[in-house]
């Protein structure tokens, strides 16, 4: 396992990941396995990461960086709902 390094900027994302096997339906029929909680930081001029596991850090703010596996629609219905609010409170100080 990766030593995460406790002295840099450390960048944590959620994660889904396909286990490969033919005979798996859950990575068949879905995104995968997870979500899981990565750690990513530099290392020099590489990108490293490491493995965390199923529980959130206990450091790690309370809305992670949205994952790039979630479904486009549920990332489009949250902007809808967001320019909805936008617009609902705009309406409200005309």
């Amino acid at each position: 396992m990766t030593e995460i390094p406790s002295n840099q900027h450390i960048t944590y994302q959620l994660q889904y990941r396909k286990c490969g096997k033919a005979s798996c339906s859950t990575c068949r029929n879905g995104q995968g396995h997870g979500p899981y909680w990565y750690a990513y930081w530099r290392q020099g001029s590489r990108l490293r990461s490491g493995y965390i596991g199923k529980v959130r850090p206990p450091h790690q703010q309370k809305h992670p960086v949205p994952i790039a596996a979630e479904s486009r629609t549920s990332a489009s219905s949250a902007i809808k709902s967001e320019e909805y609010a936008t617009a609902t409170a705009s309406a409200a100080l005309v």
